[in-house]
């Protein structure tokens, strides 16, 4: 991998020169002269960058389009044993990673879904049967599920809750300010509730959304990317 490959690589993944060295246990130094040519970069690394690079896209919410596709039934036939009919393949297209997902986790159990997997537009595989399963379990903390994205959006609230556009001209005094913070906090707080309780199937987008409703009423805008890739994959399982 030369040196402005590699360089490449990393903003197209969004990483930066910290964040890529913590990942490969070396120096921001090191980077640094990885892609400045001085130092050769070592073979190792180039397929970490591909690892790495399949995985970001895993996680990200808003990668797409994707097909879903499937059968709907075993594969495998055994030539010993009772006839039945040939399994058919299904392809579901969807927008983004995170609207295939909340389908899947839909699908998951019936008689009639068997063996699938999700992949780009180019045809590259995106999430195998196995990487499928982990999410439907509820393993893979990263995955782009409804659950996940909650948690996430919830964990991004709290973190800024002192953070909110002020509407009109008047200042808020500390105990207005202390208050709005509280109440965004709360907020967050029944997001993670709705995060909890979604892997049952026991919550649905309007109560979603008159969170966030309450919130952008207190000036508090959480990330559209974030809210458009839940309100799509609610889309989905519906």
């Amino acid at each position: 991998m030369k040196a402005v490959e590699f360089a490449s690589w990393r903003q197209q993944v969004g990483l930066t020169q910290e964040k890529i060295a913590e990942k490969l246990g070396v120096t921001r130094t090191t980077i640094q002269n990885w892609e400045s040519g001085s130092t050769p970069i070592p073979v190792a690394v180039e397929t970490s960058c591909d690892l790495w690079g399949h995985r970001l896209k895993q996680e990200d919410p808003n990668v797409g389009p994707v097909t879903l596709v499937y059968s709907d039934g075993p594969m495998f036939i055994n030539p010993y044993g009772p006839r039945r009919r040939l399994a058919m393949m299904h392809q579901e297209p969807y927008p983004t990673n995170a609207a295939a997902l909340a389908r899947v986790q839909v699908l998951w159990g019936r008689e009639d879904f068997h063996n699938p997997l999700i992949i780009e537009e180019s045809g590259k595989p995106l999430w195998n049967v196995v990487e499928l399963e982990r999410v439907v379990r509820g393993d893979d903390a990263g995955a782009p599920t409804i659950s996940n994205m909650l948690k996430a959006l919830a964990e991004q609230i709290t973190v800024t809750s002192t953070m909110s556009v002020r509407s009109g001209p008047k200042m808020l005094s500390p105990a207005e300010a202390r208050d709005r913070q509280e109440r965004i906090e709360d907020l967050a707080g029944e997001l993670e509730k709705l995060a909890a309780a979604t892997p049952q199937g026991d919550v649905t987008y309007p109560q979603v959304e008159e969170v966030f409703s309450r919130l952008r009423r207190l000036g508090k805008h959480p990330m559209d990317s974030l809210v458009s890739s839940i309100a799509q994959a609610f889309v989905s399982k519906s």
